[in-house]
């Protein structure tokens, strides 16, 4: 059975991505803090302490960890990470990245994206990314705190969000398959634009905001992928189930 190493095992796609893998590989979740469960191991991505022996024995890691709030971090992680796989001898590393990264210049992170996907590519383990569109808790968490103006003036930037569950279960596939360099990016089954997406989310938690569209920058297209069939559950199917429980993005 492959033993498949889980950073960002805490985090949103983490946590789906875990019982996504169980029964089918020995599931490790790398941890920075010592945890007494039989599948954690301690290493720090921030430092390199502890990846060694974390990797010891891994035939696959999926990188899901991220700092969004300290893009360079992000890239010192995957620099870190990758010195730490090939040592080791990892044989496939899942890097997973955000559509249409490379193409967004206006978000730091986006670009800290666009770099470690660089270096991963170059780093001398057999590869593959795999590009997520945002997630649907992602979204509802943005609008959260955007619809607490009684007026939102919104771009109308397109999205396909995808359920994370649905994602983790395609980079589930992926990690338990070959290296393939570029896997195919993973998106929702619907492409909606922000107004709409506010607009819903206002009347399926009763936020009183007046959503107001305006026009989009072209350069944020990219972020869809209307070409690709899309996978999971539709944001209105999301919204009916889960919006009125607590976002992890929250916490």
């Amino acid at each position: 059975m492959t033993t498949i190493l889980v950073t960002g095992g805490s985090g949103v796609l983490g946590r789906a991505l875990i019982p996504a893998l169980e029964g089918r590989a020995d599931v490790r979740v790398l941890s920075r803090h010592a945890d007494p469960r039989p599948a954690f191991r301690q290493g720090d991505l921030q430092t390199g302490a502890g990846l060694a022996e974390a990797l010891r024995g891994v035939d696959t890691v999926i990188h899901a960890a991220s700092q969004p709030s300290r893009p360079q971090a992000d890239i010192e992680m995957t620099g870190l990470l990758l010195a730490a796989a090939k040592e080791a001898g990892v044989r496939h590393l899942v890097y997973v990245s955000i559509v249409g990264c490379d193409q967004v210049r206006a978000f730091p992170y986006y670009r800290a994206k666009t770099q470690a996907e660089a270096l991963v590519a170059a780093g001398g383990v057999p590869f593959t990314v795999v590009r997520a569109a945002q997630f649907h808790e992602f979204v509802a968490f943005m609008l959260s705190r955007l619809t607490r103006a009684p007026l939102l003036p919104l771009p109308g930037l397109p999205l396909q969000p995808v359920d994370v569950h649905a994602a983790a279960a395609q980079i589930a596939a992926v990690s338990l398959g070959a290296p393939q360099g570029r896997a195919p990016d993973i998106v929702g089954p619907q492409v909606l634009a922000l107004p709409d997406l506010a607009r819903s989310w206002a009347d399926a938690t009763g936020a009183r905001t007046h959503v107001l569209p305006v026009p989009a920058a072209r350069r944020f297209t990219p972020l869809t992928r209307p070409d690709l069939s899309g996978v999971g559950r539709t944001w209105a199917q999301w919204l009916a189930q889960e919006a009125a429980r607590p976002n992890p993005y929250a916490g």
